[in-house]
């Protein structure tokens, strides 16, 4: 079963401009359902390391096909 992290970022300073992320996982760490969420609050953090004008709005993960790429 194939699980799609998606994660939700919106400007700090105009959170109507917001930005849908997909980080690539990988393959030899598989996400799961109780996983996913685990993963996505590493993955954010990541994320905002190098995007400080951001701020996680929501962590995401549905059952289905992941995403080959996504740039941030």
């Amino acid at each position: 079963m194939f699980v799609t992290l998606s994660m939700i970022f919106c400007l700090a300073s105009d959170p109507t401009q917001c930005r849908t992320i997909n980080p690539m996982i990988p393959d030899s760490e598989p996400l799961t359902m109780s996983s996913c969420p685990i993963a996505g609050q590493i993955e954010s953090a990541k994320w905002i390391n190098d995007h400080p004008k951001y701020e996680l709005q929501r962590i995401q993960c549905t059952v289905g096909k992941r995403f080959k790429q996504q740039g941030a």
